[in-house]
């Protein structure tokens, strides 16, 4: 065999190298989920949460309201628009300024197939907009705003993905 001819089946190869390389990342790509899209509806029960005070100090009393650096645990099974059970809500609220009762959360939706992370500014309005912070599973990369809405007895929380 010729030097020209060992060449050009090296060449030959090389090509054929980088096309199979090419087609496992293509393929790999295909194969990761794309972020959610549309809209999520959720809503937690009243009699369905638990919540916990972390209290620091200065320690709270019958008398005294919780203090700036205070928080709460809030967990709950998070149902779907028919009321089925669909997951839970993990959640923490730490208390930056007692006057208006607002505080900042960060909240984890564990669902099946999934979670989605949330957080932001709850100012006690019964209305609040939430950013979509992340998510894993079905809901990896999401994005979107969560609206969270307080009634008598439960909350609803709107996802909105960007996609």
């Amino acid at each position: 065999m010729g030097i020209k001819r060992v060449r050009a089946v090296a060449v030959a190869c090389g090509l054929v190298a980088i096309g199979m390389v090419t087609m496992a990342v293509g393929s790999t790509a295909a194969q990761e989920p794309s972020p959610p899209t549309g809209t999520l509806q959720l809503t937690l029960r009243d009699r369905d949460v638990n919540f916990r005070l972390i209290d620091v100090p200065p320690l709270q009393s019958r008398r005294q309201p919780p203090t700036r650096g205070d928080g709460f645990l809030l967990t709950g099974a998070m149902r779907n628009e028919a009321g089925g059970r669909v997951g839970r809500i993990q959640a923490v609220f730490v208390i930056v300024n007692v006057r208006r009762e607002q505080a900042q959360v960060s909240a984890t939706f564990v669902l099946r197939g999934g979670r989605i992370m949330a957080s932001g500014a709850d100012t006690k309005a019964r209305v609040d907009d939430f950013a979509v912070t992340g998510g894993t599973g079905r809901y990896a990369a999401a994005r979107g705003t969560l609206r969270v809405t307080e009634s008598r007895r439960s909350t609803a929380f709107l996802f909105t993905f960007l996609g």
